[in-house]
């Protein structure tokens, strides 16, 4: 889809309500415009597509963004702007909901007559399904991500630290183009247990468990996945709590098509974990959308009740976490079809680590 489509998908939605929409976000700038810059504004009406840039993105918003309006702005760019809408003599304009207090009050200020309406449901209706061009580029991510995982089986060993490691994925992907969606999360042994925790100097040595999270980024869009391994032989309870999530996890995917809610795929996963004793170890939601963002509408969660439909991607993470022990969370990312899901994600999921590649 081309982003000239993409634009007059919004103008199609908000002049149902809105003579105007104002996009300073640099990711829904990049979704609508390709525009990699900062400190920008796009200005949508009916009939006019302005983009209002810093002076020093000038020449890459000319190059980048050929079928568009571009003005170079200085100091004082609230007010620049304010006067090319107020020209407009629009009465009702929208507005990212998530820009700052202090940026909305300045230009309700200079836009006295004009009602500023905070919106988010309409970009967001748009975005949460990818069309081919997206699907491509986090296939292509879900890829590199995948190879470089395969890579740090291969330099696993006794004393490298978790922050080896993570230098060892972010070197891999950087020489195949892309870059980590997110800063890897490799824990090993009993740090684990933190969902989000971040890699240090532990060293991977001994027997235990090694969680690795990781994502790659290509042409701006993400992936995500989680595996966790045991190095060395692990125990009979080692086992059955990894088959606990893995069998949440199998099965929460296995329901998923167009059609079901967000929550019902959510709760098939938390009743397997909760019915064999750890619902208050799984302490977060099943999953989120991914796209330009690692983490997107939908939220896999038991409060959220949108219905999953074609050309979206989420994620599938279930996870049990336990202090002084570790943690295991088993991730892939899937792409919604038509007959149901297409996992992304092409890592095995063996538990016991033999080293060198899957």
């Amino acid at each position: 889809m081309s982003y000239i489509e993409r634009i007059n998908r919004l103008r199609k939605r908000f002049l149902e309500s809105y003579d105007g929409f104002l996009i300073m976000n640099p990711i829904n700038l990049r979704y609508f415009l390709g525009f990699k810059g900062n400190g920008s504004l796009l200005f949508l009406t009916e009939n006019k597509a302005q983009l209002f840039v810093n002076e020093m993105y000038y020449e890459e918003a000319k190059r980048d963004c050929r079928d568009i309006e571009i003005i170079p702005l200085g100091r004082g760019w609230i007010e620049a702007i304010a006067k090319g809408i107020k020209k407009e003599k629009i009465k009702r304009l929208a507005f990212e909901s998530d820009i700052s207090f202090s940026t909305y009050k300045r230009f309700a200020s200079f836009l006295n007559g004009i009602d500023l309406i905070p919106e988010e449901g309409i970009i967001t209706s748009l975005r949460i399904r990818k069309d081919e061009e997206e699907i491509a580029s986090i296939k292509r991510a879900a890829e590199i991500a995948d190879l470089a995982f395969m890579h740090l089986k291969t330099v696993i060993k006794p004393g490298i630290k978790e922050q080896d490691l993570v230098a060892e994925f972010e070197y891999f992907i950087r020489k195949r183009g892309s870059r980590s969606s997110f800063e890897p999360i490799i824990l090993f042994g009993d740090s684990s247990s933190l969902p989000h925790g971040v890699s240090g100097s532990r060293e991977v040595k001994g027997k235990g468990i090694l969680l690795i999270d990781y994502g790659a980024m290509y042409n701006s869009y993400c992936s995500d996945a989680t595996r966790t391994v045991h190095l060395g032989k692990p125990a009979k309870e080692d086992i059955r709590l990894y088959n606990i999530v893995l069998k949440a996890q199998e099965e929460a995917e296995a329901m998923i098509k167009p059609g079901v809610s967000a929550k019902d795929i959510d709760k098939v996963a938390r009743d397997i974990i909760t019915k064999e004793g750890f619902g208050n170890r799984f302490i977060h939601t099943t999953g989120h959308g991914v796209g330009l963002e690692i983490h997107e509408p939908p939220r896999i969660s038991s409060d959220d009740n949108t219905i999953i439909e074609k050309g979206m991607i989420i994620t599938v993470e279930p996870g049990i976490y336990l202090e002084n022990y570790g943690g295991i969370r088993i991730e892939d990312l899937i792409l919604v079809t038509d007959a149901g899901i297409e996992v992304l994600t092409k890592i095995g999921k063996d538990f016991e680590f033999k080293g060198g590649t899957l």
